[in-house]
């Protein structure tokens, strides 16, 4: 039975009290207080999380996550907020490795503290890396294209020379996120036009996945 994403977040953060609508505006702990029903970001992101603790890689998601945010709520600090959001993203391209292509293992993409490196997901049967990267708010589709250009060069650069690499790039999440990229039509054809075109000028093949939604991926060539 999937477990739930606000349960995970209260066992992997449990520093941080739960609030609602009306307490600390701190994104995590407003999540620890959301139910998946009808909610699917919600719902594949705690799926995720079951996917990595099958996997045996649940401390590296928990010692990322602190490094991110910290066990403390942040007060509604944007930054702290994203960090986590983005380790959240790479559990998700765990899931969808596990899930797609075999057993896969964490690796630090560099030779910095792993708990604050970037990191690849190493799936060795096939000899091929997936790198998880997740689109920043940004307030203009001129920008997203740049964005999707950035973390398609950064995901080429995270890769060992000569392997085979997929990009994973998960939309970020937004509280009317199905007004957003990846739900309406109009501004989710560009995103995946603009990533096709990135993701083959580096030789990657690709993940484009709405908000935590590694399950039903918007797009997936590799």
């Amino acid at each position: 039975m999937a477990r739930e994403m606000a349960d995970w977040l209260q066992t992997l953060l449990p520093g941080i009290p739960p609030a609602g609508w009306h307490g600390d505006p701190c994104w995590l702990a407003f999540m620890m207080t959301r139910e998946s029903e009808h909610n699917p970001p919600f719902y594949w992101l705690g799926r995720a999380l079951d996917e990595v603790e099958a996997a045996g890689a649940l401390d590296t998601v928990r010692s990322r996550l602190h490094a991110a945010h910290r066990d403390e709520p942040c007060e509604g600090r944007g930054d702290l907020d994203e960090q986590a959001q983005d380790v959240l993203s790479e559990a998700c391209a765990f899931a969808w490795a596990v899930t797609r292509l075999g057993p896969a293992a964490f690796e630090a993409a560099s030779s910095d503290d792993p708990a604050h490196a970037p990191v690849r997901v190493a799936v060795a049967a096939h000899t091929a890396y997936v790198i998880p990267r997740r689109l920043r708010p940004v307030n203009s589709l001129q920008r997203v294209m740049q964005g999707i250009a950035e973390q398609a060069a950064a995901a080429a650069r995270l890769l060992p020379e000569g392997a085979r690499g997929i990009v994973y790039i998960d939309v970020w999440h937004q509280q009317q996120y199905a007004q957003n990229l990846g739900y309406r039509l109009e501004l989710t054809e560009p995103l995946q036009h603009g990533l096709r075109h990135f993701a083959a000028e580096y030789g990657l093949g690709h993940v484009l996945t709405r908000p935590f939604q590694w399950g039903n991926p918007v797009e997936a060539w590799y």
